[in-house]
């Protein structure tokens, strides 16, 4: 490999030239090709042959743009690339690809949620310079944006769990960071496993109550008939078995957070006293006549309705009014888009550590089904096929076979087939409707022929205008 130029002298002018990673495996042929074309325009080329190597070249000097060639390389890239984007967020990427490689719908999927452009081979020079000097621009906007980011405190630990590029997530990591900053109430809301309880630490972990407790309290599994002493405490001797004074949930969250997990499921009964709390910061233990000063911030979630719920008369709307001060909404894992791979990716290293075994990566067909099912689940389901598939798995590649549920309905989980019919459908009425209903105008943006559009709008049972 050359030695990378750190300046060139023109005309008594300084230009500095820009460090450009290409990571290729198809050797030093395609490393002078890309050289010959973008020396030209002041980049410094650096020949990289793995994605070790490109992360230490991207940590160890000022890298903002890398070129990845793609050409043979398409599967390996859907494994390493997730957590490699992931750790450098604010890189931007660009590929290089063989035009069959895009007619996937898995590969096209994946293009889109990780690259922020992508050249057809044989690489035509002015597209390929176009595509990597805007994809500089962006990175320096980039630039800006991560400084923003750090200053607010976003990059913390406190919201380093809180997996995902979609812009549902982004919004979730800007509301934790903007809620941590006060005490007011938070009632987050979304289906079950979605990470409601994780939205709740990390508020609690950002916010200056972080030294404090967290105490977390699942109000549908509370013993109806000792809720008011687990919630709030009891003195000695207030009912038969109560031996010794107990300091209840509440109390025990003194100078911390109180998480209400599943508040809907709360006895209306119960409700009056949490009002109370809410209303006046004090509360009473059961057999008590004196009142006891807590300072807790309450964060509730529920999977409920609980304005139909208050319709029913089953939810306070006075305790609804009070807990719904600040809302955060938890997306559906289906609406996350590509953001289950990079979660897969997240929990299969932890859960490798975790259980004691090599590193285990899922197969490209494992990874092209994830993106079309619908995960009734949410992140808990995933989690639990994750350990599934690395206990089953032999090798050190999860199959889709492997993470597959043994004891439901097998059809629950698209085949490889049917993953690539369901994304290949999507990527058409996507083109379609970006053109405006224009089938010409479709064909262009697919890049195929106006014909064949036809044909796989006929076999999608499909319909334009």
């Amino acid at each position: 490999m050359d030695v990378p130029k750190d300046s060139l002298q023109m005309s008594g002018e300084s230009c500095m030239f820009r460090r450009l990673p290409l990571l290729t495996v198809r050797g030093q042929e395609a490393i002078d090709e890309v050289r010959r074309i973008a020396e030209a325009f002041f980049w410094d080329i650096v020949g990289i042959e793995d994605p070790a190597q490109l992360r230490r070249q991207v940590k160890r000097n000022s890298v903002r743009v890398v070129l990845i060639d793609l050409r043979g390389a398409m599967h390996s890239a859907m494994s390493w690339l997730p957590s490699f984007s992931r750790e450098f967020p604010y890189l931007q990427l660009v590929a290089i690809i063989e035009k069959t490689q895009a007619d996937n719908p898995a590969h096209a999927s994946f293009l889109h949620a990780y690259f922020f452009d992508f050249c057809f081979a044989p690489i035509e020079p002015t597209r390929l310079t176009f595509s990597i000097g805007h994809a500089w621009t962006m990175a320096r906007v980039a630039d800006l944006h991560a400084a923003s980011e750090i200053a607010c405190g976003l990059d913390g630990d406190g919201a380093s769990e809180l997996v995902g590029r979609s812009e549902a997530m982004q919004m979730v990591r800007r509301k934790v960071h903007r809620y941590a900053n006060n005490n007011l109430p938070v009632l987050i809301t979304g289906p079950t496993g979605t990470g409601k309880e994780l939205a709740a630490r990390s508020i609690h972990q950002q916010s200056d109550r972080a030294g404090k407790p967290f105490v977390a309290v699942n109000c549908g599994t509370l013993s109806p008939s000792l809720i008011q002493s687990e919630l709030f405490g009891h003195e000695k001797g207030a009912f038969t078995g109560a031996t010794k004074r107990r300091i209840g949930w509440v109390e025990q969250a003194h100078g911390g957070t109180l998480f209400l997990d599943e508040i809907g499921d709360l006895p209306t009964e119960v409700q009056v006293n949490l009002l109370r709390f809410l209303q006046q910061g004090d509360i009473q233990r059961v057999g008590g006549d004196t009142t006891v000063t807590v300072d807790a911030r309450i964060i509730a979630a529920t999977h409920v309705d609980l304005n139909r719920a208050v319709l029913d008369g089953k939810f306070r709307e006075d305790l609804l009014f009070r807990l719904d001060v600040l809302p955060l909404a938890m997306p559906a894992l289906a609406d996350r888009g590509v953001d289950v791979l990079e979660l897969a990716q997240f929990y299969m290293q932890r859960f490798c550590i975790e259980l004691g075994v090599k590193r285990k990566r899922l197969s490209p067909a494992t990874e092209a089904a994830m993106l079309t099912y619908a995960w009734p689940g949410n992140i808990r389901e995933l989690m639990n096929r994750l350990r599934r598939g690395i206990v089953l798995a032999d090798g050190q590649v999860v199959s889709l076979t492997e993470i597959k549920s043994h004891y439901k309905d097998q059809s629950e989980f698209p085949t490889l087939a049917r993953a690539r019919e369901d994304a290949e459908k999507r990527v058409i009425a996507e083109a379609i409707v970006r053109a405006g209903n224009n089938v010409t105008e479709a064909a262009r943006l697919l890049d195929v022929s106006r014909c064949t559009l036809h044909r796989l709008i006929r076999k999608h049972g499909m319909s334009v205008g």
